[in-house]
């Protein structure tokens, strides 16, 4: 009988054909018949250079049974013990169980045990970078140095590793790609975790376009690797794109909901954190929201979540509102309202006042955000709506001359929730400041329909005062600071809208009164002739007609007719 026969346990459950043996039979596979054998069963994969029987043979029967993962091997006490030290050891010390069960603690493919099996038995065998770092690890393991047999394994995938794999960095990353943690493991116990650390080093410090190959590797050597690149005078804008690409493959591609998967991700968004820099602009304000969601959403440390805040309120003006988008709305539907607080806060920290172009930046931003949330979403209730547009409005006061933004968003508001009620239409428009609207925007508001009536209503009124300004200004030919006048002018804005907000919502007729009424108010309500109202008085603007309206409030005396005698 041949020395490399391998005895399987068929685990079926029919003993009618080949394919479906008795669970407890054990087939002895000779070379002549493996591939036959793999054809039908699919278990391992053997040319047929190497089918052929080895020069030494062996008459004895196989005495040692071998479990890898699951997989049975049959095979001789004595081949193995020739070539491992470790065997040997244990079969003097009678350990056959511990024997049985070597690899049990090593994370190695039954395949990559069959091609060492078939070097103790004398085969030829082809080492490559998929199998080198494993067949290091068992030659390692099982003591198969050269000082228990000339010409050893252990020696010759050494001698393969330093003369095909390390000379080339293709072969390098392919080898160290397919490790798990337990063969990194043995790896460092050998000390060739730094080998390969270096040797990649050295390769990517020649040419930094080379870190996009390393986004394949497992985080144990991605992380040390660009620790090290990093140290060095390298282009950061390859250093970022590698780590964004790594983040991009093993945290933002979508997974089977696996708790390890999750947990592996939340390593590894904690870790991309730490190696990106933080200089501003290096890092694209998408990638650092979708980070901080991920980052949210696995539970990761405090640490990186108030990293990644940092870097966007770093940088917030150079977002858009579709990037501020990407953190709303989380699982159950809501906003995060104080993340987005947070993070304007400590914007508006770290900038003085001579930055205004970065504060507009951010009110247009703010304000674009609360138009693109009420556009996309249907379910967006008001009193969110409401929360958001303080935050546009505040962050807009003393920065925008106009607050049409605002008002768009509200009308796109309204639009989406016809079915609201007038005192909820209130409540979304309670942040509007119809002051800061532009003529364009009143006179579109003027129009608009969806808009509850106390707002149309002043709206109307400050459209007055815009087309009052504007003549004043064209008059004078200059624009003038406030006077005291115009102050005053500003005091009858805010008185008026005072009192078009304790109007009530009444039934049609109610409606049509108050608003007859409301004429009044805005003609008579003056106490003294303003400035405005002289300056048309003198250059001959007032009318008759609006004379007229300024007294509808006197009644009428009846006429009295004498009789002449």
């Amino acid at each position: 009988m041949d020395d490399l026969s391998f005895v399987f346990k068929l685990k079926t459950t029919s003993n009618t054909s080949f394919s479906s043996l008795d669970n407890n039979l054990h087939i002895v596979v000779f070379p002549a018949i493996y591939n036959l054998f793999i054809l039908l069963k699919g278990e391992y994969k053997m040319s047929n250079r190497h089918s052929k029987n080895p020069s030494n043979q062996n008459s004895k029967s196989p005495d040692l049974d071998l479990y890898v993962k699951g997989v049975h091997f049959h095979l001789h006490k004595e081949t193995l013990a020739k070539r491992s030290a470790k065997v040997t050891t244990l079969l003097e010390c009678n350990k056959l169980h511990e024997l049985r069960w070597i690899l049990r603690d090593m994370d190695i493919n039954p395949s990559i045990f069959h091609l060492v099996t078939r070097f103790c038995y004398g085969y030829k065998i082809e080492l490559s970078a998929d199998n080198i770092v494993s067949v290091l690890c068992i030659a390692y393991y099982l003591d198969m140095s050269d000082d228990h047999s000339s010409n050893n394994l252990l020696n010759k995938a050494i001698t393969f590793l330093e003369q095909r794999v390390l000379m080339s960095w293709s072969e390098t990353v392919k080898a160290l790609r397919i490790c798990s943690e337990k063969i990194l493991d043995k790896l460092a116990d050998v000390g060739l975790i730094e080998v390969f650390l270096d040797s990649l080093v050295e390769k990517a410090l020649n040419d930094t376009r080379l870190l996009q190959d390393l986004i394949t590797l497992p985080l144990r050597l991605y992380e040390p690797l660009i620790l090290e690149v990093s140290k060095h005078n390298v282009s950061i804008e390859n250093l970022v794109a590698s780590v964004c690409n790594y983040a991009k493959r093993w945290v933002f591609e979508k997974d089977s909901g696996d708790g390890s998967v999750s947990s592996n991700k939340r390593e590894v968004i904690e870790a991309v954190e730490r190696l990106l820099p933080h200089e501003r602009g290096t890092i694209s304000c998408g990638f650092l929201f979708k980070s901080l969601k991920e980052s949210i959403f696995l539970d990761a440390c405090s640490d990186c979540r108030k990293g990644f805040e940092a870097r966007i309120s770093n940088q917030l003006d150079m977002a858009t509102a579709k990037d501020l988008l990407i953190l709303s709305p989380t699982e159950d539907g809501s906003y995060d309202i104080e993340l987005l607080k947070n993070i304007l806060k400590s914007f508006y920290s770290n900038y003085s006042v001579s930055d205004l172009s970065r504060f507009v930046s951010v009110a247009r931003m703010l304000e674009d955000f609360l138009l693109e949330a009420a556009a996309s979403d249907a379910g967006l209730r008001v009193g969110t709506f409401k929360e958001l547009a303080e935050i546009a409005v505040a962050a807009s006061c003393d920065v925008l001359s106009y607050s049409d933004g605002i008002y768009r968003a509200i009308d796109v508001f309204l639009e989406r929730h016809r079915d609201l009620i007038e005192s909820e239409k209130m409540e979304a428009c309670r942040f509007l400041e119809c002051k800061k609207l532009s003529p364009e925007a009143c006179e579109h508001a003027s129009k608009n329909e969806k808009l509850p009536l106390r707002i149309v209503m002043q709206v109307l009124f400050v459209s007055q005062i815009q087309i009052r300004d504007k003549v004043a200004r064209e008059m004078k030919g200059v624009v003038e600071e406030k006077t005291q006048d115009q102050v005053h002018e500003d005091d009858e804005v805010e008185s008026m809208s005072k009192k078009l907000l304790k109007l009530e919502i009444e039934p049609d007729y109610s409606k049509k009164r108050k608003i007859e009424n409301l004429e009044c108010v805005v003609h008579c309500e003056k106490k003294k002739t303003s400035v405005w109202r002289e300056m048309k008085r003198k250059f001959g603007c007032m009318t008759s007609s609006t004379m007229d309206a300024c007294n509808c409030h006197i009644k009428k005396r009846k006429k009295t007719y004498y009789r002449y005698k």
